[in-house]
């Protein structure tokens, strides 16, 4: 009984850290800086040009890290759940969830988001060659739920927006909102304004 407590166990732990990793890549690749990854892989740094690679498609990546946290934290659920029954019976699911729940909530989703937010460059660049491994991985199994997911989208009239037009609106929404904070007087946010417009005019 006490060997298997701690397979459990350690399997659990092993699991977390798999979450806590795949949490982390998540926040960590997708919130680092364009210009600052341009930057080092200008200068030749090989996991700067992984990122950048993996930034290229980001519905790929986003579906290897969903696919990836979803499974380990279903399955270390599933085993508190055994343990957790083995010991105190059915009351043991209660236990397990409220346990696992809180958990995967600190220590799996809060903990590395925050840190990995913080330390955006630092941790895509050190997680970037593990990360690519995963997504050529999952790729087959990742391509199948996309192409599901953009079915289902389409029976609903849902078209996903092209990538240049979303990062156009996305440069709108920023010069907004330095000229609304104060940042940008009107004159440089109408100038680049209509820098963005000439890409538009036919």
């Amino acid at each position: 009984m006490e060997s298997s407590l701690i397979f459990y166990a350690l399997s659990i732990l092993f699991l977390m850290l798999f979450s806590a990793f795949f949490s982390g890549s998540e926040t960590g690749l997708t919130a680092a800086s364009k210009a600052k990854i341009h930057k080092l892989k200008s200068g030749g740094n090989n996991s700067a040009k992984i990122v950048s690679d993996l930034r290229e498609n980001k519905d790929r990546l986003i579906g290897a890290i969903l696919l990836g946290n979803n499974a380990v934290n279903i399955l270390a659920s599933a085993l508190a759940t055994s343990l957790a029954i083995n010991l105190f019976g059915d009351q043991g699911i209660i236990y397990s969830t409220i346990i696992m729940t809180a958990i995967v909530l600190v220590f799996a989703e809060v903990l590395p988001k925050t840190y990995a937010f913080h330390n955006a460059e630092k941790v895509s660049l050190a997680v970037a060659p593990i990360m690519l491994f995963i997504v050529k991985i999952l790729a087959p199994i990742t391509a199948s739920v996309q192409l599901t997911v953009d079915f289902i989208l389409a029976l609903f009239g849902i078209v996903k927006a092209p990538e240049e037009e979303s990062s156009i609106e996305d440069l709108r929404g920023t010069i907004d909102l330095h000229h609304h904070e104060g940042i940008m007087v009107k004159r440089e946010k109408d100038m680049l304004g209509g820098i963005l417009d000439l890409a538009e005019t036919e």
